[in-house]
């Protein structure tokens, strides 16, 4: 009897242990936006930015086995959260239905959601009623808080469709503003500088926290409070803000190779370039520096 007992207890061992093994060895998948520069973006078939930087240094530090991939566009990105084929998404605003599916890390990054037209055709902006009767885009799966969307959906008549195609559409005046992150609306207005210039209008709509988010079908789960500590340090000690400005100048340096191309077919002249660019970097750092500063000193006291 005692021999079949220990047969049976090894045979068992033997059957469960590569379970325990593999459960021990899993390979999470992070993913996001793949049009969120300088967060998120895909070049060369991979993601880099500010996220998967932070994902990086985060989980490596844990010991955690991980693979940053492009899953898709950001809403196939929140399908798959949803279905627990993504572990974590680099970068997420909140809003209600998201949290059905996600847990989300402490805020890391605040960014305000502005709008943004052609040149030429500003319209007085002051509420979010102003937008009532007019024609808006935004980027596919985009959400800008709980409170914003909810306006959008009962108030505002705006297309979420490819970020290439809104960008078309507004050019062409089939558009008449464009929802988007600041940080991206300043990065591409280099692309659409010169005669089809954009304009940002003032005030923001509305500012969010970017967080990092484990889909509630996900073991990773587990590791939130750890994720969170390693990110709180990340926040405090200046990190994201440093990775931040590498980002943004590197994503400026590839809008730029892009733009020459983009100013040669439509005539435009270096110096006039050179002009707006330099009128867009003052722009630029007078917006994004308190922002970022005032990030680290809203931190809370301690993260548990």
């Amino acid at each position: 009897m005692k021999s079949l007992l220990l047969c049976v207890f090894c045979c068992s061992t033997f059957i469960i242990a590569p379970f325990f093994s593999a459960q021990a060895n899993e390979t999470y998948v992070i993913s996001g936006n793949p049009k969120a520069p300088p967060v998120v973006w895909e070049q060369y078939k991979k993601l880099t930015g500010v996220g998967p930087d932070l994902a990086k240094s985060i989980l490596t530090d844990l010991g955690i086995d991980y693979e940053i991939r492009v899953t898709g566009d950001w809403q196939q990105v929140q399908n798959k959260c949803k279905a627990g084929e993504v572990d974590m998404i680099l970068s997420a605003y909140k809003n209600d239905e998201r949290a059905t599916y996600m847990d989300y890390s402490m805020p890391y990054m605040p960014q305000p959601t502005v709008i943004i037209v052609a040149k030429g055709r500003e319209f007085p902006f002051g509420r979010w009623e102003s937008l009532i009767g007019k024609r808006g885009v935004s980027n596919i799966g985009e959400s800008y808080g709980q409170e914003f969307d909810t306006f959008i959906k009962e108030k505002l008549k705006v297309q979420f469709i490819a970020f290439e195609r809104a960008l078309e559409l507004l050019s062409r005046g089939e558009a008449d503003y464009l929802i988007v992150d600041l940080y991206t609306a300043l990065i591409y207005a280099r692309l659409l500088q010169g005669e089809d210039a954009i304009t940002i209008l003032d005030p923001p709509v509305t500012t969010q926290a970017f967080h990092m988010t484990i889909s509630k079908n996900s073991d990773l789960g587990r590791q939130m409070p750890a994720i969170n500590k390693k990110l709180y340090a990340l926040v405090a000690d200046g990190t994201v803000e440093k990775l931040f400005y590498e980002h943004f100048e590197a994503w400026k340096q590839l809008i730029a190779k892009r733009a020459r191309f983009f100013n040669r077919d439509n005539n435009i002249r270096g110096q006039e370039h050179n002009k707006y660019l330099k009128a867009q970097d003052a722009y630029e750092k007078e917006k994004i520096a308190n922002l970022l500063m005032g990030s680290r000193e809203g931190l809370p006291a301690a993260v548990e």
